[in-house]
């Protein structure tokens, strides 16, 4: 018998959480693939920061439940460099390969949480747990084909993004548990606003003008945009505030393990904005592949429940 959830959580709100959350995230990081052929990267973080963070500090001071400050401003700061560097690798792959694809690759982050979250705590994998792990990694190998003529470098990133989330979101669980959500996401915006100033500064005074030529997402300077396009970027800020708010809340109310489990609904969402906004189609390895992912969550869950 696995032991039971601790008194304060609340597994389904945990659920609903994080499906909400990475059905947005889902839309959020299509608009960022669309972005990334206009912008670079840190214009796309300075300008999204100063969207989200006055959203964030207004919402702040008119809630009643929290006050600026925190328990543990250590914490804080590794979960909000460890979720930086995790965008930097993701958004630095989709311009290179298709949604689905970079979904999928950074969906072995709950096989990572699950592994994580079982090192020390009450949260332990069975035989079952390790039987659906051990799937799913072959599923995302299968989807990358690593060797193959379809691998593309660029698909390692996903899942370098993957361990940073999973080491993040365990943070999370275990130090920032009584934290805010509304602050952690603070803490988030404000490292995205710090990085994308700092970058944006060096690339300016730089000479990277024949680097840009082959990674321009990272490496070019700001570019003149639009109305629509800063609609597109503000749009995408605050669904980057709804979603790391819920995200944190969700991991703080119910187990790591499981709510990573219900992270994988991301695969689906993200396949059908690939088709909607870009008419990506995920190949048949990329099915298969995906399936034995999501069943490897399903033994993962079962694991939590029995």
């Amino acid at each position: 018998m696995e032991p039971a959830p601790k008194q304060d959580d609340n597994v389904l709100q945990g659920i609903m959480l994080i499906l909400g959350a990475v059905f947005l995230l889902a839309l959020a990081d299509a608009l960022v693939k669309y972005l990334s052929a206009k912008i670079s990267l840190w214009q796309l973080y300075v300008l999204a920061s100063l969207v989200s963070t006055p959203t964030l500090i207004g919402l702040i001071t008119v809630r009643s439940d929290v006050r600026f400050g925190v328990e543990s401003l250590s914490w804080v700061a590794v979960r909000s460099l460890l979720l930086l560097l995790m965008w930097i690798a993701y958004y630095a792959a989709l311009p290179l390969i298709p949604l689905s694809v970079a979904a999928v690759a950074i969906y072995t982050t709950p096989l990572f949480i699950a592994i994580l979250a079982s090192m020390g705590t009450d949260e332990f994998l069975s035989r079952r747990g390790w039987v659906g792990i051990t799937f799913g990694f072959l599923g995302v190998v299968m989807v990358l084909r690593p060797g193959g003529d379809a691998f593309a470098t660029a698909s390692l990133l996903p899942v370098m993004a993957a361990l940073l989330y999973a080491l993040a979101m365990v943070a999370t669980r275990r130090h920032c548990q009584r934290e805010h959500p509304l602050l952690l996401a603070l803490g988030l915006n404000l490292a995205f606003l710090g990085a994308g100033s700092f970058f944006s500064a060096v690339l300016a005074v730089a000479e990277t003008a024949h680097l840009a030529e082959h990674a321009p997402f990272l490496l070019s300077t700001w570019q003149p945009i639009g109305p629509q396009d800063f609609f597109i970027v503000a749009a995408y800020a605050l669904l980057l505030v709804t979603v790391n708010t819920a995200v944190a809340k969700a991991y703080q109310v119910a187990p790591s393990a499981l709510i990573g489990t219900y992270d994988y609904a991301y695969l689906i969402f993200a396949c059908f904005w690939g088709y909607l906004l870009f008419n990506e189609v995920p190949d048949v390895m990329t099915w298969l592949g995906m399936s034995m992912i999501v069943s490897a969550g399903i033994l993962i869950l079962w694991q939590q429940l029995i």
